[in-house]
């Protein structure tokens, strides 16, 4: 072989690698590029469902304080009543006074427009229980959904530093599952 020819191969040889080398970079930017996409729009989609667990926690904390809110002046009235009854039950009292007395108790006990009555309020309370119990829930389908969101964006920075699409498919697998957990819980189904 004359050297020219050996001096042709090698920078063949030579432009062939640094191809090869460029391709690969290239490839090696364009999954960089896919990744941080997805990191991007999992973030925007955990900052949604983030929104969403804070509306859900808030709600069943404020329909809490509301129910035993309620609870408390059902419990006063209540007291009022029984006091009531007692009085208008001492011996000795004048008819007129016993009968007012009873029915201020009854009035008390009895539903009223403003819905204040001892009933009204016991029912309103048990509902706002309610109300409290499901949004306690939804916040919950919702922190699990965050989590799984968390986790895929936490595999997709480990996918970066390992070039690794299995890893990248993981962590979409991941991202799905908290997604359909975060619709299925906006559509009010629980997992829990």
């Amino acid at each position: 072989m004359e050297a020219a020819e050996a001096r042709e191969l090698i920078e063949d040889a030579i432009e062939r690698t640094e191809a090869a080398g460029e391709r690969e970079k290239a490839a090696e930017h364009a999954f960089r590029n896919r990744v941080s996409v997805l990191v991007g729009v999992f973030a925007l989609l955990l900052a949604v469902v983030h929104t969403a667990a804070a509306g859900a926690a808030r709600d069943s904390l404020l329909s809490a304080i509301e129910g035993s809110d309620t609870y408390a002046y059902m419990q006063a009235k209540t007291v009022r009543e029984t006091v009531l009854i007692a009085n208008a039950n001492m011996p000795g009292l004048d008819r007129d006074v016993r009968a007012s007395e009873m029915g201020e108790a009854m009035r008390l006990r009895g539903p009223d427009h403003n819905g204040h009555g001892i009933v009204q309020l016991q029912e309103r309370g048990a509902e706002l229980r309610k109300e409290s119990r499901a949004a306690a829930i939804r916040s919950e389908g919702y922190e699990m959904a965050e989590t799984a969101l968390q986790l895929a964006i936490v595999l997709l920075s480990i996918a970066l530093i390992a070039q690794s699409r299995p890893i990248v498919w993981g962590a979409s697998s991941l991202a799905g599952a908290g997604i359909l957990l975060a619709v299925l819980t906006a559509l009010g189904v629980s997992l829990i």
